[in-house]
């Protein structure tokens, strides 16, 4: 396409825009030609260079001359015919303050390619932490969109979820953002994917409508070619090798790794300046995603750990954690989860039961120590243990498909709602394994750096899995444990965090109910009947979930305050029952998801009362979520909170019923 002088451009946007008005007219995002970078951005109400926003002294659109005001601080900007001493531009050429460059109007959804190469390596601080300052404007948000602008932070030591941190921009879709770092690392911001680095500044400038998105700063150029070519995933998923043995799941990684190779091989000749961050930024995300999925691979069926024969195992410490991206915290959406899965099947692989021997163990010795199971049954289950673990460990029988007692015992004494499983789900037992195992990971065979980050991932999941401030024994390890201040730090700021929040939320604040009034009661078909009493009259939308319980909290915290806009307008009471929780992690919870409101009541029962509530309600799984209608009665099947039309629709079906 032929391109207009830049002066053609201005009038033909702003023929009527007159002299000396604080507002320019312009649209207009243009790049200097000789580095490729995003220079300036003149907006109608404001403009943007050097990542700050600019206000208008002067907009003389006609003749292209402004007057830049930020603060104090004055930049003149000026659109030239001719730069002196040169021939006829093709595209444009402006003048910034007392530097002329060669410009281009910015047409496209992303930058084009950069004209020169860059070899540049990651800047990596050594996991130091730091603050990355993120500017920018979003325009063209859909209505009824606004508030769920946010930018998605993943966490290096979180395995579940990423940090959301909501983006408040003003009236002109503009924003300011200072964010904790821990090195260079990957952020997310609708489809765009940044590369952030601490101590540095960026400016993003999006439209929701168009997709066009361009990101300015003197480290802008990786995100920018993120931005124009995207880089291929991993496509195998573990499951589909049910019932085959590691070598046949290796095969096909292989095969995923050729089909890639074309890929990068096919970008990169029709792009041939792609810097080498991004060669191995793409590199290094298909390998991380290649690891998050086979590690997996611990929880599959007894069929699939039969075939397991090490390679697979191999392949991740010889392969990727021998060559992991540096500053890994460029693939920390995937490390800490694959990491921890990792190191724990080095350390406490899974047996047909789903858990550790050390796991089981612990579990028996507090069951023990509280007399909370038969003493008699907790002897032979030890005996049988044992006796399992040595013919395992000898290399006699298979870790998962032996018909050996064992497995039976561990079917009947771990059933839902037995001492032993009540015991499990108390995070105990896996915090005694925890103190256990973090001072063995200095055994593995990882990287000084991946061990440091193992120890402290185990430290923080054994956190947010009590939701509750770290026990003395856990505060001791962590003491004695070395790693990065920056995760020591993170560490204790979420201790408190839980802390603070518990001690904001009590019993008896019209939301977390009181247990005394229902104390006498036993039968749980009772016990339901007086809860639901109150709300007579009302829909009733029961959550069974747990602190312990992964699933339950991703739930709770993504899809709560969606739902209940969703429902707003119908009478709907939303009951919770929390099981075999601590009332710190239940009130903890509660406060940091806001779970509390105005129609929203939690219980959180001795675990006796639980039990019997959930027998009668037929509790198989958690989370659980039930419907009740106005009078109480259950309704058939479970209504999940993300498929909120079909709630909607049933809730209007029973309002509508006389």
């Amino acid at each position: 396409m032929n391109k207009k002088t830049i002066i053609t451009i201005l009038l033909a946007l702003v023929a009527v825009a007159g002299q000396g008005q604080e507002k320019s007219g312009l649209n207009l995002c243009l790049r200097d030609e000789a580095t490729g970078d995003w220079l300036i951005g003149l907006f109608d109400n404001y403009a943007v260079y050097n990542c700050e926003i600019w206000e208008y002294a002067k907009a003389d659109t006609l003749k292209g001359e402004y007057i830049l005001r930020r603060g104090k601080e004055a930049l003149k900007v000026k659109f030239l015919d001719k730069p002196s001493g040169k021939a006829e531009r093709k595209d444009g050429c402006m003048r910034i303050g007392k530097k002329n460059y060669t410009v281009s109007k910015l047409t496209e959804r992303t930058l084009p390619d950069y004209p020169t190469k860059d070899e540049s390596d990651f800047i990596d601080n050594g996991n130091v932490g730091g603050k990355v300052t993120l500017r920018g404007r979003i325009v063209n948000v859909p209505k009824g969109h606004e508030d769920r602008v946010s930018i998605s932070i993943p966490d290096p030591l979180q395995t579940i979820v990423d940090n959301e941190l909501p983006i408040e921009c003003d009236s002109l879709g503009r924003f300011e953002l200072d964010i904790e770092l821990a090195n260079t690392g990957v952020v997310r911001m609708f489809w765009a994917k940044l590369i952030l680095t601490p101590g540095e500044t960026y400016f993003i400038s999006m439209d929701s409508q168009t997709g066009q998105t361009f990101v300015m700063g003197r480290d802008s150029r990786l995100s920018n070619e993120l931005l124009t070519h995207d880089t291929p995933y991993y496509k195998v998923k573990s499951s589909d090798f049910d019932k085959k043995s590691d070598a046949e799941l290796m095969e096909a990684v292989e095969k995923d790794y050729e089909r890639v190779k074309e890929i990068w091989m096919t970008t990169e000749q029709a792009s041939p300046m792609l810097s080498k961050r991004y060669r191995l930024l793409s590199r290094w995300q298909w390998k991380m995603g290649a690891a998050y999925s086979l590690v997996q691979r611990r929880y599959d069926s007894p069929d699939v750990r039969k075939s397991d024969d090490g390679q697979l195992w191999q392949w991740l410490r010889d392969s990727v954690f021998s060559d992991i991206a540096r500053p890994y915290t460029l693939v920390q959406d995937d490390l800490a989860y694959t990491l921890d899965n990792y190191t724990s099947e080095l350390l406490k692989p899974r047996n047909s039961g789903g858990y550790s021997f050390e796991f089981i163990e612990e579990a028996i010795n507090i069951a023990e120590e509280r007399n909370q199971a038969d003493k008699d049954s907790l002897a032979i289950l030890s005996q049988s243990m044992n006796d399992y673990r040595a013919k395992v460990n000898g290399g006699t029988l298979d870790s998962l498909l032996s018909d050996h007692p064992f497995h039976a015992l561990i079917r009947q004494m771990f059933a839902n709602g037995t001492p032993l499983m009540q015991i499990i789900k108390s995070t105990e037992p896996n915090e005694r394994v925890l103190l256990k195992n973090i001072p063995r990971v200095r055994d593995l065979d990882l990287s000084e750096e991946l061990k440091q980050l193992s120890q402290a991932v185990a430290i923080y999941s054994q956190l947010e899995q009590m939701h509750g401030p770290l026990s003395d024994a856990l505060r001791k390890v962590l003491d004695e444990t070395v790693m990065p201040p920056y995760y020591r730090d993170r560490i204790l700021m979420r201790s408190k965090y839980f802390a603070d929040l518990a001690a904001k939320m009590k019993r008896g604040n019209g939301c977390l109910m009181p247990n005394e009034p229902l104390a006498d009661l036993k039968d749980g078909k009772e016990i339901m009947d007086w809860i639901l009493e109150p709300y007579r009259g009302r829909i009733v939308y029961l959550d069974i979930w747990g602190t312990w319980c992964v699933p339950c909290k991703a739930n709770l915290k993504q899809f709560t305050k969606p739902l209940h806009q969703k429902l707003r307008d119908l009478p709907v009471t939303y009951l919770y029952l929390c099981n075999n929780s601590s009332d710190k992690a239940w009130a903890s919870v509660i406060a940091e998801y806001e779970l509390a409101g105005e129609h929203s009541v939690h219980y959180n029962l001795p675990l006796s009362q639980q039990a019997a509530v959930e027998k009668y309600l037929g509790v198989r799984h958690y989370p659980t979520y039930i419907l009740f209608d106005q009078n109480g009665k259950m309704l058939p099947g479970e209504f999940k909170p993300y498929d909120m039309d079909a709630l909607r629709n049933t809730i209007e079906e029973l309002m509508n019923t006389k």
